[in-house]
């Protein structure tokens, strides 16, 4: 078998790779604990990672990429299977670095999907435009601003849907944004966040009485 090359992740994809794995990583904490979550919070965190997500999946080359500390030839190891020491080449370690890194692009491509569905519900929604402005940090029509453009506040989206006529102000612009994102949260994960975003509504409702 020919040599592999061990690459360099850029410091753009390694930061990548750190926080969508922060998002991600609140899907497991999610999986496990029900009741005891803030769905809400957690719809938001990959809404905010989404466009990060997307970049991620589609470099490849980029996620799958195996670097080794050192130069050693071979590392001595215990197994417990075989009875002793075995001695792992270089290229040996990276076989195994290299399965890892695909079944995890693996996983976290499947999570994209899995968003994505979800985003599709809901993409012809008028409450949509708050999840490109605040959420995908795209204009009101989607398309990507610029990268040194600072994030949205609410008074600039609800200038941007006013003028659009969709929004009166601020506090209707953050009314959508949870009415969608709750909405979006039972949907990607079931009746305990239908639940959680009955219950939201339900203390909205008794506050303005």
């Amino acid at each position: 078998m020919g040599r592999k090359q061990a690459g360099i992740i850029t410091d753009e994809v390694r930061e990548l790779i750190n926080e969508v794995a922060r998002a991600t990583a609140s899907m497991a904490y999610i999986d496990g604990m029900g009741g005891n979550v803030n769905y809400f919070r957690a719809m938001e965190s990959l809404l905010f990672n989404y466009k990060k997500l997307q970049t991620l999946v589609a470099d490849y080359e980029g996620y799958t990429r195996v670097e080794l500390q050192g130069k050693s030839k071979s590392i001595g190891s215990f197994s417990p299977s075989s009875g002793g020491n075995t001695h792992r080449t270089e290229d040996d370690i990276l076989e195994e670095l290299e399965r890892d890194k695909v079944k995890a692009y693996h996983r976290t491509r499947a999570r994209l999907e899995e968003i994505d569905r979800v985003i599709s519900l809901f993409a012809d929604r008028k409450e949509f435009h708050v999840v490109r402005l605040y959420y995908f940090g795209e204009d009101a029509q989607g398309e990507p601003r610029p990268a040194d453009a600072p994030p949205y506040t609410w008074d600039d989206i609800a200038e941007e849907l006013g003028g659009m006529g969709l929004v009166r102000d601020a506090k209707s612009a953050r009314r959508w944004r949870n009415k969608i994102v709750n909405d979006m949260a039972v949907c990607m994960f079931g009746k305990p966040a239908a639940v959680a975003a009955g219950t939201f509504r339900k203390e909205r409702a008794s506050g303005r009485e």
